[in-house]
């Protein structure tokens, strides 16, 4: 697959280049699914990330049809401000 030529920053700028990361995927404010593999322009200077959105379609067809090919257990803790 050809890498999509995406625009400069619009936040600070900087050149935005295509990466292959892992995105989480919520229902609300529940995590149902980690994709692995997503291309996304990421920010080189301030790390902001953008979707192209056919993939960000695609992703929904496939949360909405495909099997969960395998599954991970992530422990919950509790943010304590400590002063």
């Amino acid at each position: 697959m050809a890498k999509y030529r995406y625009d400069d920053c619009s936040f600070c700028g900087g050149r935005v280049r295509e990466r292959r990361i892992q995105k989480p995927c919520f229902w609300g404010d529940k995590l149902v699914a980690l994709v692995d593999g997503v291309p996304t322009g990421v920010c080189e200077q301030c790390g902001e990330r953008y979707y192209r959105a056919a993939v960000l379609k695609r992703i929904e067809a496939d949360l909405k049809t495909r099997s969960r090919s395998r599954q991970i257990r992530l422990p919950v803790i509790e943010y304590s401000a400590r002063t």
